[in-house]
């Protein structure tokens, strides 16, 4: 378990103005004063003394441990900001809070034959996969046995991922292909496909501003923390990934508030269940908020870049770097787009050169840009080598 370091010297700090020992010296210091004080004065104060070493050694070493437990263990677990794992638990617990659990991500891909003629049943269970981002591939699975009939060339399947976690909630296109491939017949996911996100075990960060939220609901109004309390229960979606705007725009006391996910875009499926569960008495008294998708906002990328002498290409992997920036895989811990931020070139360029030292030189002909009230996507990404 890790805690911060300034948080350590602030619990120790007050035990300090407690006038409590918190070095191994200082509680030596104490066990001579405490004997003297009761009348058993050591005369033998020598530091080759094995005697006396061994009666300070047992004093103060295991005093010293429980200092350190108390500091970094006890005390900062004792507060919801920097509680964490069982702790954290019994915190939320404690405000009919649970962790969220893993979920797997579930959506519709669209299958199509080339010949419509005959009935064809795709069985559940069957594969789909992407293609290869940093190595990895991502694989959801049908849920149900689907039946072309005879003159249908397209069909919807339900499929969820064969794992926990917000990766799977790749954009449309990406999940493309059988993992035993079925002659004549293609697969896809749309733009439009997710209809659950995928998250893993909710992380302590995302924990302890649900926790911090909660304080809010005790309340007779709903504020911003009461409906980002809410919006958060949802499948994949994060605390920090909820803005509010309060720029009436449906007339006075009316706000938006906008989501998105840390892989892949959200769906007006996502949002509808969203909406359908804070008007369902969820609501505040008069309340006029409504849940959507935050806006996007296409983007064309230029890349120009140089590779250091006798490499193989790496284009395919540059690009999938990129676009993990713009949020559509998590293969590559690229620092990713946010609402209201400037988005720099300069930091991308950087972290491409710490994931590929193979790269030489690189050259972004796209300017920085600030997000605004939406989130940047990718709408054209040219990578090219020079040299």
């Amino acid at each position: 378990m890790s805690i911060n370091l300034d948080l350590t010297k602030q619990f120790t700090e007050l035990l300090k103005q407690a006038n409590i020992p918190t070095t191994e010296q200082e509680f030596q210091a104490q066990w001579d004063a405490l004997l003297i004080e009761n009348g058993f004065e050591i005369n033998n104060q020598s530091p080759f003394s094995p005697f006396w070493r061994l009666q300070k050694a047992l004093i103060a070493k295991p005093a010293k441990e429980m200092v350190d437990i108390l500091t970094t263990q006890i005390m900062p677990n004792t507060f919801v900001l920097s509680a964490q794992n069982e702790w954290l638990d019994a915190k939320g617990a404690g405000r009919n809070t649970p962790r969220l659990q893993a979920v797997k991500t579930q959506g519709n891909v669209q299958i199509h034959r080339v010949d419509s003629s005959g009935e064809l049943t795709i069985q559940k269970g069957t594969l789909i996969q992407s293609t290869p981002i940093n190595g990895v591939v991502y694989q959801v699975q049908t849920l149900f046995d689907v039946t072309l009939a005879d003159g249908v060339a397209s069909i919807n399947a339900l499929v969820e991922a064969t794992e926990f976690g917000s990766d799977h909630n790749l954009p449309g296109g990406y999940y493309n292909n059988f993992v035993i491939p079925i002659e004549g017949v293609s697969v896809t996911n749309n733009d439009d496909w997710l209809v659950k996100a995928g998250q893993l075990v909710e992380s302590d960060s995302n924990y302890q501003l649900r926790i911090r939220d909660k304080f809010a609901t005790s309340g007779n109004f709903h504020v911003d923390a009461v409906y980002r309390s809410i919006i958060s229960e949802f499948p994949g979606i994060l605390a920090d990934n909820i803005i509010f705007d309060h720029t009436a725009p449906r007339g006075p006391g009316s706000a938006n508030a906008y989501v998105y996910l840390p892989v892949g875009t959200v769906t007006q499926t996502v949002v509808d269940s969203i909406n359908n569960h804070t008007a369902s008495g969820y609501h505040g008294h008069g309340d006029d908020l409504l849940v959507f998708a935050i806006p996007t906002t296409p983007k064309n990328i230029e890349l120009q870049y140089w590779l250091k002498p006798n490499e193989t290409d790496i284009k395919t992997q540059i690009e999938q770097f990129i676009r993990a920036a713009f949020r559509e895989n998590s293969a590559y811990e690229a620092t990713t787009c946010k609402p209201n931020e400037n988005f720099s070139f300069s930091l991308l360029a950087s972290e491409l050169h710490a994931q590929f030292p193979q790269i030489s030189s690189l050259n972004f002909i796209t300017n920085d840009f600030n997000t605004g009230m939406s989130l940047p996507v990718i709408d054209t990404l040219t990578v090219t080598k020079q040299g």
